[in-house]
């Protein structure tokens, strides 16, 4: 009799023998001293109990999605503890570094935001092509600090801020290079053409829902 342990990151997993698959169970679970990974956001408890009862070591199933347990588990399933820290929620940093008039306190709150979620709200809330120009001439040059103190400093605040468009990610085809615990994952490849463009090319199967297959234009400023 086995373990089964739920987590959303499995990178401390991987190590030894280890077979990781995603949304079905494509290897039988029954080898010794080897590590199953299985990425779903469908496991329940009674999954569990029937696993744990065939896998001889342990399955690590990865999911964003945690299943309610009762004392029936206990003795059988585990819940990586980083799996109980709630996540950080930008939300409100993001509105407060497009729309708050004091342009300093926008600067300190866009500081901890990563700069590929804080593109995609721009793209969607900000329409200056001085703005644009500048943006450009920072990104990917200078340091990351000179890009957050550009868009703190560079754009007039925003009124009726907008969401990015999100769409359902594929429950088990991840792009290349991406993790399922990279919660932007949606945003990131719906609006950044760049991006987009990179899985059109090395993945198509992984495209969010809705994009097509075609290679877009990418217009950047001169």
């Amino acid at each position: 009799m086995g373990v089964v342990i739920f987590t959303t990151d499995d990178t401390q997993y991987r190590t030894g023998d280890h077979f990781v698959m995603y949304g079905q169970m494509t290897i039988s679970p029954t080898q010794p001293n080897t590590t199953y990974i299985f990425h779903t956001d469908k496991f329940t408890e009674s999954d569990a109990l029937y696993w744990a009862q065939v896998v001889p070591h342990r399955m690590v199933v990865v999911s964003s999605k945690m299943p309610r347990l009762t004392k029936k588990s206990e003795d059988y399933v585990i819940v990586d503890q980083r799996s109980r820290v709630a996540k950080e929620d930008y939300s409100r940093k993001m509105r407060a570094a497009l729309c708050w008039t004091d342009r300093d306190r926008a600067h300190s709150a866009l500081y901890p935001i990563p700069l590929a979620l804080a593109n995609a709200f721009i793209k969607v809330n900000v329409n200056d092509i001085g703005f644009g120009r500048l943006l450009a001439r920072c990104k990917f040059t200078l340091h990351d600090s000179y890009t957050r103190a550009a868009i703190a400093y560079g754009i007039v605040p925003v009124r009726g801020f907008k969401w990015p468009p999100k769409s359902k990610r594929s429950d088990y085809i991840l792009p290349s290079g991406m993790r399922r615990t990279d919660k932007h994952l949606d945003i990131i490849a719906n609006n950044d053409i760049i991006v987009t463009n990179e899985i059109r090319i090395n993945d198509t199967q992984a495209l969010p829902k809705g994009q097509n297959k075609t290679q877009q234009k990418v217009i950047q400023w001169i």
